[in-house]
């Protein structure tokens, strides 16, 4: 795993809510979420988001939004990856379309919930081995964030962008 779960506490790079909703709303005009205590800042910030009850209804909306020549985002939680996963190879993965998939990495710092500690253990290795491209928040800033909505709408692929703790204002 890429990240020391020891003692890091916070992340390198950050940004505040205002930035990152203001680079969602340039890079993506639809923009669907399952609500995350990471996001809570940035959500009511956005011109517009999309809400949808369970993540592989998210990706089933977001792949509507982009046969409607959408730019969609979607925002989710690591653990929601397992609920996502066959929509997201059945839509956006098999028919070469481009998505952008900010994905918050939770249970990776050793004080957070429990129930996040199996997936900070699993998210990258998942990612990685259904051939997601990932770009790391922590590492590039919003610099990775537009690097990342790049590569997703301009080679049609799905990219995760790889959010951790800390990185925005929660």
């Amino acid at each position: 795993m890429r990240l020391d779960k020891l003692n890091r506490e916070l992340f390198d790079l950050k940004a505040s809510s205002d930035v990152f909703a203001q680079e969602l709303d340039n890079f993506s005009n639809w923009v669907g979420c399952i609500p995350d205590s990471i996001y809570k800042q940035v959500l009511p910030k956005l011109k517009c988001w999309h809400l949808a009850p369970r993540e592989n209804h998210l990706i089933g909306m977001a792949f509507g939004a982009k046969l409607g020549g959408h730019k969609p985002v979607v925002l989710i939680q690591n653990s929601g990856l397992g609920l996502c996963l066959d929509a997201l190879l059945g839509t956006f993965c098999l028919y070469n379309q481009g998505l952008l998939l900010i994905v918050s990495n939770r249970g990776v710092l050793p004080w957070e919930e429990i129930q996040h500690q199996n997936w900070g253990d699993v998210t990258e290795p998942l990612l990685s081995a259904i051939k997601i491209k990932m770009v790391y928040f922590d590492l590039e800033g919003i610099d990775g964030f537009k690097r990342a909505a790049k590569m997703a709408f301009e080679n049609n692929e799905v990219v995760a962008l790889i959010m951790q703790r800390g990185n925005l204002d929660e």
